[in-house]
């Protein structure tokens, strides 16, 4: 077993279909050491959203183990897998998934009050983070009333409110033009770094995985590491 932040030993993923089986990726193992930043890239269609949906712990391997914080997760009861989620993991997707009804201070917050934190603190928190990602002057603006980056900003403050570990993102700045996924993307790494975070970023940009420590390829099933940390 590995102490480390997050750990993949073996997880193959496969979808039935009838009476046919597709092998999404076999064997595949994974160990993030604290505080890095790795890059996960590969084709559309190469099993990136599904690695990182197991690593996230919102799907079970087929077999394989995932450690999380050193704790063996995959065959856990929903409740605790649940309970390790929030405490030790965040997540960033392509689109923002924002509640269109709540400011974005509200929307950061959402996560600390669903986790038991007071009204108070909660709000102290989410403008912290927001600050952090340079919307101090849109904390109570809603989602409609921001720019697709500063809705990603948002999204990425409101992922690290429960101070995880790992930071787990899913292609984070696909949905944006060339220009607005760049300066996103260095928020991003930024706060990471400046939060001591670990973070596996999944990517299909080439340039963004350059900025990141290590890169690994998920292609044809297999997990290769073609850059190592310098």
């Amino acid at each position: 077993m590995n102490n480390g932040p997050l750990t993949l030993e073996r997880v193959t993923r496969i979808y039935k279909q009838a009476s046919r089986e597709l092998v999404v990726f076999k064997d595949v193992s994974l160990i993030l050491k604290p505080g890095e930043i790795v890059a996960l890239v590969g084709q559309s269609g190469a099993g990136k959203s599904s690695l990182l949906h197991i690593a996230g712990l919102l799907e079970a391997p087929s077999s394989g183990e995932v450690y999380v914080a050193g704790e063996a997760a995959s065959q856990l009861p929903e409740k605790r897998r649940t309970e390790l989620r929030r405490q030790a993991l965040g997540f960033v997707y392509q689109f923002h998934h924002l509640l269109p009804e709540f400011t974005a201070e509200e929307n950061v917050a959402m996560p600390l009050r669903i986790a038991g934190r007071e009204r108070g603190p909660a709000a102290v928190e989410a403008k912290r983070l927001l600050t952090l990602v340079g919307l101090a002057e849109r904390i109570e603006h809603r989602p409609s009333q921001l720019s697709g980056g500063e809705q990603q900003r948002v999204a990425i403050a409101r992922a690290l409110a429960n101070s995880p570990r790992v930071l787990l993102a899913d292609e984070p700045t696909g949905n944006l033009d060339p220009r607005t996924a760049d300066g996103v993307f260095e928020v991003l790494i930024q706060l990471v770094r400046s939060e001591g975070l670990t973070a596996l970023i999944a990517t299909h940009n080439y340039a963004l995985s350059e900025k990141m420590d290590r890169t690994l390829v998920l292609d044809k099933g297999t997990l290769v590491e073609t850059r190592l940390a310098i």
